[in-house]
């Protein structure tokens, strides 16, 4: 989201998920993802961890989408069933609520047949112009970078 370089949608990084998320609605996120092989944490089965990053840049991209610059405060995911390798998934992102500091986020991930696998509650924290600067950003990072969803 913020480079080329990003692990799940940075289209210039070898080893990433190389995710593309469009835009909504308003601020909604979307994608569709195809679980490889390697990918797995027991054999056939998603590694956890891949279906959390999912979740959280699923959310990340709501608050872009609303022009924000955030990070995850909190990531709540439920685990409702398992993913399988072999599977294309959906992963869907809308926000619940939006403060001047906060941006409430629900996600979810279907697989193909409709099947509920993972949901995720998301704060994502709006980051003031101290903490860009802290992270060596600027105010204008969300113009200076294209993200995939956005250059189309």
């Amino acid at each position: 989201m913020g480079n080329q370089y990003c692990f799940v949608c940075g289209a210039d990084n070898p080893r990433g998920l190389h995710v593309h998320f469009e835009k909504r609605d308003r601020a909604n996120s979307f994608a569709t993802f195809y679980v490889d092989k390697e990918m797995a944490g027991w054999p056939s089965v998603q590694h956890g961890g891949i279906t959390s990053t999912l979740l959280d840049e699923a959310c990340a991209y709501v608050a872009t989408f609303l022009g924000k610059v955030t990070v995850t405060a909190e990531l709540n995911i439920s685990f409702k069933a398992p993913v399988r390798v072999g599977e294309t998934l959906y992963i869907e992102a809308t926000p619940t609520r939006e403060s001047r500091k906060l941006i409430l986020v629900h996600a979810t991930i279907h697989n193909a047949e409709g099947e509920l696998k993972a949901t995720a509650d998301a704060k994502m924290m709006v980051l003031s112009k101290d903490q860009l600067e802290e992270l060596g950003l600027s105010e204008n990072i969300l113009n200076e970078v294209s993200t995939p969803a956005q250059s189309q």
